[in-house]
């Protein structure tokens, strides 16, 4: 997963969150550190919606780094975050560079919150086959919840199309 680090883009509501947690710590130093890095990773993020000036992005990407150089020695939790930023550097502002890119993966974990649910409720599957059927399962129904089609009937026309030895029907899928 570290390999494409320039290739992914890191998500910034968990660093966020982490910083906060680092705010809240006894030592003052860790505390302070936590909150200034909260609010420099909260600037960015709000990026995405108003990209940056040149002068805005430089000002911020000197305090950004001044403030992870500073702390990326220590051998407490806030020197453990700033190595952490700092080999994840590349990746926090893929969302800026590329077009389509946001700068959370609040999406993504939203969309596997069905699957999740369903685990904790059914205690998952007994076997590698129940593994894949509940993974086809779920991807079935979470891109029909995203095109806006029903899933019984999809699923009742690709059951049909396979004991007449027939594809479905897979055009919609493609839709945007």
């Amino acid at each position: 997963y570290r390999q494409w680090v320039e290739l992914r883009q890191s998500c910034l509501a968990h660093l966020i969150r982490k910083a906060k947690g680092l705010a809240e710590s006894a030592d003052p130093e860790i505390a302070r550190f936590g909150r200034k890095m909260a609010g420099e990773l909260g600037r960015l993020c709000h990026m995405a919606h108003a990209p940056p000036t040149v002068g805005y992005w430089r000002a911020w990407y000197a305090r950004f780094t001044h403030l992870v150089s500073q702390h990326q020695g220590r051998k407490d939790a806030a020197g453990s975050f700033a190595r952490r930023l700092l080999g994840e550097m590349e990746s926090l502002w893929v969302f800026i560079e590329v077009e389509g890119v946001e700068p959370t993966n609040n999406r993504a974990e939203r969309s596997l919150r069905y699957g999740v649910l369903w685990r904790k409720r059914s205690q998952g599957t007994q076997s590698d086959r129940g593994n894949r059927w509940v993974e086809r399962i779920l991807s079935l129904r979470q891109t029909c919840r995203l095109r806006g089609k029903p899933t019984y009937p999809v699923l009742v026309e690709a059951t049909e199309a396979y004991f007449k030895g027939h594809s479905p029907d897979l055009a919609w899928i493609a839709q945007h």
